[in-house]
């Protein structure tokens, strides 16, 4: 080989000894590429458990309100063994009624009826007298009063509002009320209106026993009572118009010195144009334009006759109440009446018998 050839041949291993330490250089000098990073993929966070709605809460039904007792049955009385005289003054239906109710009592009786013409009061009581009858019951005015005169044994009387006469009561006439327990028929009043607060009645002489017992019913429920006292039918009515201006309540007592049909129908009148609330003692009023009834029991006037009876028989006249109390009323409304006060309407029926446990 010629040394030119020779040259190139070291000149060209020179060179790529050169070129290959360039490259070594070149690749000491480089930064050596940074690790991969390595991405950790979060682990799934579980699935939120499906939220349970509560159970809906039992429904509680709530427990029905007890049913209202009924009335206390009353004691009733022994039945009267001994021969009684009952003298009724007419054959009016509530004289009669009464006489009905009480004939379930007695084993022995003779009915008297004074209204028959042929039978004069004198004599009827001598026939009375000479029966060995050992009690009466004289049921209306004329019958107690012919009592009163010819009976030669003990009497109840019995349907007379005024037995406050001094005629009417001794130690051997005894007398049983007309008018049921006033409290009672205050308390039915007050299911009707609770909002009633001024109450007036019209009254003759004679009963205040009677203004007492209504007033102290009436207070006890925060009730006005307002009152006169009359002695005629024209007075009543006079009074009634000045009365009915202060009330919003009356209580037409069965005072028949004081009362006529007319004055009856007059007062009514007015109430009903001054919007005054009125409670009468019989239903036959109702058809005048009253509010209510609150009258007494056929069955419990008998039973408590029969209770004075069988004490007069086992001679304890004594024990017996100058004038023996009723325990039950019936209450019956006037339904166009109720209406036109707006007052409320019993639910169960216009009809409804109250009494006292005894």
């Amino acid at each position: 080989m010629d040394a030119t050839g020779s040259a190139r041949a070291i000149l060209a291993r020179s060179l790529l000894i050169l070129f290959l330490v360039s490259l070594s250089g070149c690749a000491f000098l480089m930064p050596e590429p940074p690790e991969p990073v390595v991405q950790v993929e979060p682990e799934p966070e579980p699935e939120p458990e499906p939220e349970l709605e509560p159970a809906p809460a039992p429904v509680v039904e709530p427990e029905p309100e007890p049913a209202p007792l009924p009335p206390p049955k009353p004691v009733l009385p022994k039945p009267v063994g001994p021969l009684v005289a009952v003298v009724l003054s007419n054959r009016t239906p509530a004289f009669v009624d009464v006489s009905d109710a009480l004939v379930e009592y007695l084993d022995n009786h003779e009915i008297y009826d004074l209204s028959d013409r042929s039978l004069l009061p004198e004599a009827a009581f001598a026939e009375i007298a000479s029966s060995g009858a050992r009690a009466v019951v004289a049921i209306g005015l004329s019958a107690a009063h012919a009592a009163a005169d010819y009976s030669t044994v003990p009497v109840v009387v019995s349907q007379v509002f005024n037995t406050s006469e001094s005629r009417l009561l001794s130690p051997n006439l005894k007398a049983v009320r007309v008018l049921p327990p006033i409290e009672q028929q205050v308390e039915a009043w007050l299911k009707f209106d609770p909002s009633i607060r001024n109450v007036g009645a019209l009254l003759g002489e004679g009963h205040n026993d009677l203004i007492a017992e209504t007033d102290k019913a009436l207070r006890k429920y925060g009730i006005k009572f307002h009152y006169a006292i009359a002695e005629s039918d024209r007075e009543t009515l006079y009074l009634f118009n000045r009365l009915v201006r202060e009330i919003d309540g009356f209580i037409l007592f069965p005072d028949n010195r004081i009362l006529s049909r007319k004055v009856l129908t007059a007062m009514m009148s007015s109430a009903s144009q001054n919007r005054v609330q009125v409670a009468v003692f019989n239903e036959p009023l109702l058809q005048l334009g009253a509010t209510f009834s609150a009258s007494a029991v056929d069955s419990d006037i008998a039973a408590s006759i029969t209770k004075a009876l069988n004490k007069i028989i086992d001679g304890r006249t004594d024990d017996v109440p100058q004038v023996s109390d009723l325990s039950e009323l019936r209450i019956t409304t006037n339904p166009a009446a109720m209406q036109r006060l707006g007052l409320n309407l019993p639910e169960s029926s216009n009809d409804d018998t109250v009494a006292v446990a005894e």
